[in-house]
């Protein structure tokens, strides 16, 4: 089967980000091909657990990870709650949820430590690691073009005053935290639940607030995902919804008052475009308004993380394979029942994407104890959400006409099993004299950096728009690029 894009006649511009293959913006036609879908690589055990007084036997990374070059560390803002009636062990806590933001350290991504940061008191102690009261789901930004003072910026959802609502602020450090003075934004409604990520696109310059509301599909009050954007990081949006529970989300039910719906969004820029894992929730029973114990949720079900993806971070679309790209373990496992939320964004770390999720033993209703909540990791080699594959047959893929920098083109492909070559093409679809695919010396191994080469040029031609089209046997194409510079 092949597939054509026809409204494609003008060339797209595009720069040197990578160029995934995760949707067919830029591809004009396939041929003889499938798109797969990669679940990430999941570690034996967690990478961090709750065993500090303070952290309540549950640990989230509603939160960041971010890797600073300067200091050759990872750094880590995630969540603990505490739950109800602890006031008097942390003076300055609200009675709402006790939610705590915390900090961690590490020097490899997976052994990490919790630093005394003397900031706040807990059980009469300052020797801890929490850095704000009654805040969920930070968000933190590293703007390096910014004022010293405000290098890091966070958003996050705030308990502490009567007016729910979101919260933004600055530091210097990512330690020390002063609220910008228009807080609360985007201020709590009927529809407006905690969880938040945000996005920083820096070509554009805007921010992207993704979060959670509640809204109406099919009779049910669902969790839905909704974003709103900012210029300043200060003066938002209006909220607007962008990814509901559809026919296909629901195909599962077997009783009435079961339905699926989003435990939130942790959307991301990757390459030239967003990519968002999407926790979904299967809601076998709600209990609302029922007893249940203390510290027990009233919905129950599992959860799992599937992709979605976005042009613009407006429009989005769910990946056409629905399987999780963070699956759940098997019975017994650490992550059995929930993959609730994850980091705001992935690190790229050498050849790999490394992406921190919050895992729980039990589905999400299930009972304290035996429910935990942990922190731990999934990873894909570079740019390996999804491929482009073809088996011993043969097949094509073709982009749309596109202007390139100048520069080499590099591609991530595993051919180790056969073979990948390159043709360039005009506007019209003719080869471009010297660029065939017999011209292209044929890639026959597993590289994350491929550098195409045609006889003896490995640079693009310039000054005129072109049509990549792909040759694969027996090979996976996961992304390409242009590196513009020899010392890239």
């Amino acid at each position: 089967m092949s597939s054509q894009n026809t409204d494609q006649n003008e060339a797209l511009s595009i720069g040197a980000e990578t160029q995934l293959f995760v949707d067919d913006a830029i591809v004009s036609a396939k041929r003889g091909v499938v798109r797969t879908l990669h679940p990430g690589k999941k570690l034996a055990q967690p990478v961090l657990l709750p065993d500090r007084p303070w952290e309540g036997g549950r640990v989230y990374i509603y939160g960041t990870v971010h890797y600073d070059a300067d200091a050759k560390q990872f750094r880590m803002w995630y969540l603990t709650r505490i739950g109800r009636g602890n006031q008097h062990r942390a003076p300055g806590l609200r009675e709402r949820q006790g939610d705590l933001i915390l900090y961690a350290t590490s020097s490899d991504g997976l052994n990490w430590e919790k630093p005394e940061l003397g900031l706040h008191e807990f059980d009469g102690s300052r020797t801890n690691n929490i850095l704000l009261f009654d805040k969920h789901s930070p968000t933190v930004i590293v703007d390096e073009a910014a004022d010293p003072s405000e290098r890091y910026k966070m958003a996050a959802w705030d308990w502490s005053r009567e007016q729910f609502g979101y919260w933004v602020a600055h530091s210097a450090d990512g330690l020390v935290w002063n609220e910008y003075d228009v807080n609360p934004i985007l201020m709590n409604s009927t529809e407006t639940l905690e969880a938040i990520t945000v996005a920083h696109h820096s070509r554009s310059g805007e921010y992207f607030a993704f979060h959670r509301r509640w809204g109406d599909i099919g009779g049910f009050d669902r969790r839905l995902i909704a974003v709103c954007t900012s210029r300043n990081f200060l003066d938002w949006s209006e909220p607007e919804l962008i990814i509901v529970s559809d026919e296909e989300d629901d195909a599962w039910t077997q009783d009435p008052e079961q339905r699926g719906e989003f435990y939130g969004m942790s959307g991301f820029v990757y390459g030239d475009q967003f990519l968002g894992f999407l926790p979904v929730f299967n809601v076998y029973r709600d209990m609302r308004g029922q007893e249940v114990g203390a510290e027990q949720s009233p919905w129950d079900g599992p959860i799992e993380a599937q992709l979605v993806h976005s042009r613009d971070g407006r429009r989005w679309e769910r990946f056409a394979d629905r399987s999780p790209i963070i699956p759940r373990g098997g019975p017994g496992r650490f992550d059995a029942g929930c993959i609730l939320c994850s980091a705001d964004r992935p690190i790229v770390h050498g050849d790999e994407v490394w992406h921190y999720y919050t895992a729980i033993n039990t589905m999400h209703g299930g009972p304290m104890p035996p429910k935990t909540a942990t922190i731990a990791r999934a990873s894909w080699r570079l740019d390996g959400f999804v491929s482009i594959d073809a088996g011993h047959f043969g097949g094509t893929v073709e982009t749309v006409p596109l202007q390139l920098p100048s520069g080499q083109l590099v591609v991530n492909a595993d051919a180790s099993q056969g073979s990948l070559a390159v043709e360039l093409l005009s506007p019209e679809g003719e080869t471009v004299p010297g660029y065939s695919s017999q011209d292209c010396t044929a890639v026959d191994s597993d590289s994350v950096r491929h550098v195409i080469r045609w006889q003896d040029n490995q640079r693009l031609p310039t000054g005129q728009p072109l049509r990549l089209r792909f040759h694969l046997d027996t090979a996976q194409l996961y992304s390409f690029r242009v590196k513009t510079t020899e010392h890239e």
